[in-house]
């Protein structure tokens, strides 16, 4: 583990942080690692096939978007589920200034997409294998 010892201002993210070590000692480690943690929420699909598919409609991705959908697509894989995406426009970028598109962030992100043309597909393949 990497200990932070005080030092100068530039190791720390705030004047307020260097003041609380200063106060606190050289035996409180400053930033020495990370942890991942979760935040439970609960999700509403769009549309449900006998609790096998489940189907997400988007326009557009507001913020967090493609987080909260990358957690529910692996949600549904580790239950034993499918989550697919039907997209309005599937070649307008995620957000502005970025390089995928929607679809091929559903591609890049292995969720399967349809669109208003192909979503026959989709119907036509609710047996099949999506993921």
């Amino acid at each position: 583990m990497s200990r932070r010892k005080r030092k100068d201002m530039s190791q720390y993210r705030s004047q307020l942080e260097q003041m609380v070590h200063f106060a606190l000692g050289d035996e409180w480690d400053y930033e020495p690692h990370q942890m991942e943690y979760s935040i439970p929420r609960k999700y509403t699909p769009d549309f449900v096939y006998k609790d096998q598919i489940l189907v997400e409609v988007k326009g557009f991705f507001r913020e967090g978007d493609t987080q909260k959908y990358r957690a529910i697509k692996e949600q549904c894989w580790s239950d034993g589920k499918t989550f697919v995406m039907v997209l309005m426009t599937p070649n307008k970028k995620v957000r502005k200034g970025a390089h995928l598109t929607m679809a091929q962030w559903c591609e890049k992100n292995s969720i399967p997409w349809f669109d208003l043309e192909t979503i026959h597909e989709l119907k036509e393949a609710e047996n099949a294998d999506l993921g």
